[in-house]
């Protein structure tokens, strides 16, 4: 399995910023993408939404079902919320 990591930071993390991040990861991977395709030559994407405010909708997006492209690429959308620095 080839796995990626695409991480973003941004100022809000909403459940449109999160389709959209994971529907470009997937395309971005799909095009960087070698090999035959198929269960024995599958992609794990995780792509990653970092901010300082994740509002729920987002968390319960990215809590779904992992989204599914075909038989071997496989996106699992993360998000991140980080604190304020004091």
């Amino acid at each position: 399995m080839e796995p990626f990591v695409l991480a973003a930071a941004v100022p809000e993390v909403d459940d449109a910023s999160m389709a959209e991040s994971t529907g470009w990861a997937i395309d971005h991977v799909k095009s960087l993408r070698s090999g035959l395709p198929g269960a024995r030559n599958a992609t794990m994407i995780l792509p990653a939404l970092a901010g300082g405010s994740v509002q729920p909708c987002a968390r319960n997006w990215a809590a779904e079902d992992a989204r599914i492209l075909g038989t071997s690429l496989i996106g699992r959308s993360v998000t991140v919320e980080t604190s304020a620095s004091s």
